[in-house]
C-alpha cells in the first residue's frame, strides 16, 4: 500500500498493512522550510510547500493542512491580530450582542477572507502528491466554537447560560453552521481526500457534557451526515466525559487529545469510529527525549492498534521547537510497531 490507499483504507473502516501516520505540524514543518509563519498563513504556494518538503523529508502518510482558527471567524468579519511567528487570534468579534445576528452571512469560499488560500493550497498538494499521500483539509472550526468566536467567546458562554432558548443564538449557530460545511464542500471539490474540524470550546475542559449535548454534538453530528464523506472531528483537553455521546455519531473519525483516557475511547468511541492521535505533542514530542517519544508511542499503538481504526498523531499541534530526532523516533516507531499481520 502506499500512504494514501493505507490512510483511505482505515478510513474506511478497513485494516491497512501497518497504521497510517497524519501529522498535524504546521508550525515545525513550517520552520524547518524556511517558510515565514505569515506566509504559510496567507500564501497558498508557502503553505503547498511547507508540507511537500516535510512529507519528503520525514515520509509520512497524511497531509494536514490548517491555517489556524481564526480562518473562517475572519472571513464573517470578526477581527484577526498576529503576532509573528504565531497562529493569529481573534482580536475582535464580529458581533456585539446576539440582536446583531442578522448582519452574518455565511460564507463564499472562493472568495472570502484567507479560505482562498487554503483552497488554493490544496489544489497544489494535490497535483504534486494527490495519487500517494493523503491530504486532509481542515475546515477550521465548526458551529460550537465559531459562533464563541463570532460573537465573543465570555459573551457566547453568558448567553448559553442565559438566553439558552434564544432564537438569535439558535441563528447564530445555524449561520456559523452554514459557513463551516461551505468550507468541508469546497476542500474536498479542491482535491482533499477527506476533511476535519476542530471544537475544542465545545468539550468538558470549557462546557458541561449537557451543554455539549445541547449545543455542540446537533452540528457535529449534522455535518457528518450531510457531508457523506469521511470527517475528522478534533476536540482538545479531557474528552472521556463525553465519549459515550461521540460512540452513537454516525461513523467518522475522533482526534483525540493525550488528557482523554486511551484505553476508555478505544472501549467507546474506537469500536466504530476512527481515532487519530493521542501523544502528548509538548511534554513528549517536542520536550521529551527519542527513547520518551518511542515509549509513549509504542504504549498508544499496542493500545489504539488492535482491530484497526487507527491513524496515529499528535493529541494537538507538534510545537515549532521539536527536534528532528523526537519526530523521527514518533514516525520510526509507528513503522516498527504499528505493522498489521
Amino acid at each position: 500500500m502506499n500512504s494514501l490507499q493505507r490512510t483511505q483504507a482505515v478510513m474506511a473502516g478497513r485494516i491497512p498493512d501497518r497504521v497510517p501516520i497524519c501529522l498535524h505540524n504546521f508550525l515545525m514543518a513550517a520552520k524547518e522550510a524556511g517558510v515565514p509563519l505569515r506566509d504559510y498563513l496567507e500564501k497558498p504556494e508557502a503553505a503547498a510547500k511547507t508540507h511537500l518538503t516535510a512529507v519528503e523529508k520525514y515520509g509520512y502518510d497524511c497531509i494536514l493542512i490548517d491555517l489556524d482558527t481564526t480562518m473562517l471567524a475572519e472571513a464573517m468579519g470578526a477581527k484577526r491580530d498576529c503576532t509573528p511567528n504565531e497562529p493569529g487570534h481573534i482580536a475582535a468579534p464580529a458581533i456585539r450582542s446576539l440582536e446583531e445576528v442578522g448582519k452574518l452571512k455565511p460564507v463564499n469560499p472562493q472568495r472570502d477572507g484567507r479560505i482562498p488560500v487554503l483552497l488554493e493550497a490544496i489544489r497544489i498538494l494535490a497535483k504534486a502528491a494527490g495519487t500517494e499521500v493523503a491530504i486532509r483539509g481542515n475546515a477550521d472550526q465548526c458551529a460550537f466554537s465559531l459562533a464563541g468566536l463570532l460573537r465573543g467567546m465570555e459573551d457566547f458562554m453568558m448567553d448559553l447560560v442565559e438566553e439558552p432558548d434564544s432564537p438569535h443564538l439558535r441563528q447564530l449557530l445555524e449561520v456559523a453552521y452554514q459557513s463551516h460545511v461551505a468550507v468541508h464542500r469546497a476542500a474536498k471539490e479542491a482535491g482533499a481526500h477527506f476533511t476535519s474540524l476542530g471544537d475544542s470550546p465545545s468539550g468538558p475542559d470549557v462546557v458541561s457534557p449537557a451543554v455539549f449535548q445541547k449545543f455542540a454534538r446537533p452540528y457535529q453530528e449534522r455535518l457528518v451526515r450531510e457531508l457523506g464523506w469521511p470527517v475528522v472531528i478534533h476536540i482538545c483537553g479531557d474528552t472521556s466525559a463525553i465519549l459515550d455521546q461521540l460512540a452513537e455519531y454516525p461513523a467518522c473519525g475522533f482526534e483525540l487529545d493525550y488528557k482523554t483516557d486511551a484505553a476508555r475511547a478505544k472501549a467507546t468511541a474506537g469500536k466504530g469510529h476512527v481515532l487519530f492521535g493521542n501523544v502528548d505533542p509538548s511534554g513528549v514530542i517536542a520536550r521529551g527525549s527519542p527513547a520518551l517519544v518511542r515509549e509513549k508511542t509504542r504504549e498508544l499503538i499496542e493500545c489504539w492498534k488492535p482491530g484497526g481504526r487507527f491513524i496515529l498523531n499528535a493529541g494537538c499541534a507538534i510545537p515549532a521547537s521539536t527536534p528532528p530526532e523526537n519526530l523521527r523516533a514518533f514516525i520510526e516507531t509507528a513503522k516498527e510497531f504499528g505493522r498489521y499481520e
